[in-house]
């Protein structure tokens, strides 16, 4: 793969997610809104699946495991479960889950239905995109670009965590964002060696689905539960 053709990619895309984040906790209400956050999940699943079939002119792909990491995923999944889960009983009583309500009432997350189709939306569908872009599609052009596997993992790391920071910024004080987004970068971390290890994107997204349903589960007694 042309190196040339890895750094103008991550310069098309690598803002991609922030910015799509961005657009969607900060653009206005109505039909304009939703074409802004609607053309940047556009530009951030679609052109680099585009990028990669008539640019790369790379086969189209499954990227089945075929090289096994199956077992591993789901023990990796199981204790990023149990982590995130030990994390929040120890921080719990930080938390204000009056804000997360407020905040989550603006998505309408508030409403049970809502924030279960939500769910199952982030833990089946957009954890699975996420790995297809930022382990499959970012990963590879940083290792292509520097050759160095290690260097790429933490740099892809460090775009999932940036990307997901913004998102927890509009949720959670600057300490907790801080001390959640140092667990998202291990977790890129993670997921990225997994991706260099094993070259699926099904062998990550088994633990990240295992961190997501820990995620919303907390999300939920918060939002629900929690007096």
């Amino acid at each position: 793969m042309n190196k040339t053709l890895s750094l103008i990619a991550l310069f098309l895309f690598a803002p991609a997610p922030t910015v799509g984040v961005l657009l969607a906790l900060h653009s206005p209400q109505g039909a304009s809104g939703t074409v802004l956050w609607i053309a940047a999940k556009v530009w951030l699943f679609v052109l680099p699946a585009i990028w990669y079939l008539f640019i790369e002119k790379q086969p189209f792909s499954l990227s089945k495991p075929k090289q096994g990491g199956v077992f591993v995923a789901f023990i990796v999944g199981i204790i990023m479960f149990a982590v995130i889960l030990a994390a929040f009983g120890l921080t719990h009583s930080t938390l204000s889950p009056d804000l997360i309500r407020e905040k989550s009432a603006a998505f309408g997350l508030n409403r049970p239905l809502v924030y279960l189709a939500a769910a199952f939306y982030w833990i089946a569908i957009n954890s699975l995109l996420e790995e297809y872009i930022f382990r499959f599609f970012f990963y590879r052009q940083l290792e292509n670009l520097l050759n160095i596997k290690w260097l790429a993992v933490i740099l892809a790391a460090g775009i999932f965590t940036l990307h997901h920071s913004v998102v927890l910024s509009a949720y959670l004080p600057i300490m907790h964002n801080i001390l959640a987004s140092l667990g998202i970068f291990g977790a890129g971390v993670i997921w990225s060696g997994l991706y260099a290890k094993y070259r699926s994107v099904w062998i990550p997204f088994i633990s990240h689905a295992f961190a997501d349903i820990a995620v919303f589960g907390i999300g939920a007694y918060l939002i629900f539960q929690a007096a």
